[in-house]
């Protein structure tokens, strides 16, 4: 792989790798709020928002690729239901590394599990909702050298075309209505 086609492939993957470290960024400053100590709060950071963040850049690759519809809430959900789950179980095994503790798995390791999967489908919604905010602000940034961000600017160019033209044919059927 060549340094422009890496250089592409981050550039695409950013806006999701951003939202998953984001979203370690609020965990530890939700953990030092509760006034947990300096290394747990690092460590609930760093062990949850990286692999948050891998997984976030993954959404964005299989966007890329085509295997995922841009906006689409229910590939999200379906792509977190097992992703935001085995990013919690890292976060607990690096706590465990991190806190001297031996590393194992959670006790009741499947109702952990099930628990962190129906978080899944709220933390897939606010990763959606993130993303279709953050991406259309850094796509135009990029579309002049990474097609794949051309690509998404013309997806959202033509949706909101096709929005504003039903809007204008829908306010003239309403004033044809009202006999203007």
């Amino acid at each position: 792989m060549s340094a422009s086609s890496a250089r592409l492939i981050a550039e695409v993957a950013f806006p999701g790798a951003a939202i998953g470290l984001g979203a370690g960024v609020v965990a530890g400053g939700v953990a030092a709020v509760a006034g947990l100590s300096p290394g747990y709060v690092a460590l609930t950071t760093l062990g949850l928002g990286l692999p948050l963040a891998l997984f976030g850049a993954g959404y964005d690759l299989l966007l890329a690729s085509g295997r995922l519809r841009l906006g689409g809430v229910t590939p999200a959900v379906l792509y977190w239901l097992p992703a935001f789950p085995v990013s919690r179980l890292i976060h607990e095994m690096l706590l465990d590394v991190g806190l001297g503790r031996e590393v194992g798995l959670p006790e009741a390791l499947l109702p952990f599990l099930a628990y962190q999967a129906i978080l899944s489908a709220g933390f897939a919604i606010g990763f959606l909702w993130l993303h279709e905010h953050l991406g259309p602000l850094w796509w135009p940034r990029i579309r002049d050298h990474n097609p794949v961000a051309a690509r998404y600017v013309s997806l959202y160019t033509r949706q909101a075309a096709a929005l504003e033209s039903r809007k204008r044919a829908g306010g003239e059927s309403s004033r044809k209505k009202r006999g203007r």
